[in-house]
């Protein structure tokens, strides 16, 4: 008593394994078009000055809510901020986020710019001196989640660096990016 196919059955296995494949082939060819839709969105070069006329801020201490909306970048973006450093990169603890970071302090030329402070992963400050020309990107993405802030439930939603996100929470506005993310620009 041995085990027969029937060229019917062996039909239908030939046509569930053609399904199958057919079906795994589509399966990636999905995953690999949502990551590369992931890392191809548009990149967005901006001094600081611009970066920081660029985003739409809104922070309603009454209905605790903050939100953020970016006029040149939508979620899947990069922006690439490009500027000096106007301060010697600082290895040191930061006690609120209780994160060790070398503080990169860049601005834009002219007497009307504001200058930010981006958090560098780990002690960098060989790398970088004041007055160089540095690149750091960050990836836009869409939030909207509820966190507590001092006591209150804030709503938070919009377009925000992934890299302001610190496990899972908004970080208030700190930027802080791995060292690969952030290039000294040969002049």
């Amino acid at each position: 008593m041995g085990f027969e196919l029937s060229i019917m059955d062996s039909d239908k296995l030939i046509l569930l394994a053609i399904v199958i494949i057919v079906a795994i082939f589509f399966i990636f060819i999905f995953a690999v078009k949502h990551r590369a839709n992931e890392e191809t969105g548009d990149i967005v070069v901006l001094n600081v000055t611009q970066y920081l006329n660029d985003g739409y801020f809104l922070k309603n201490d009454t209905t605790h809510e903050i939100y953020l909306d970016y006029l040149s970048a939508e979620p899947g973006d990069v922006i690439v901020i490009r500027d000096r450093i106007v301060q010697p990169p600082k290895y040191r603890r930061d006690p609120i986020l209780n994160i060790t970071a070398t503080t990169l302090t860049i601005c834009s030329p002219g007497k009307y710019s504001w200058p930010i402070v981006i958090y560098v992963d780990g002690n960098v400050t060989d790398k970088y001196k004041l007055g160089d020309l540095v690149e750091i990107k960050i990836h836009i993405k869409y939030y909207d989640f509820h966190q507590e802030r001092n006591g209150e439930i804030w709503h938070i939603y919009g377009e925000f660096p992934e890299e302001s996100m610190l496990n899972g929470k908004y970080t208030g506005g700190v930027i802080i990016v791995p060292p690969t993310q952030v290039k000294k620009i040969k002049e």
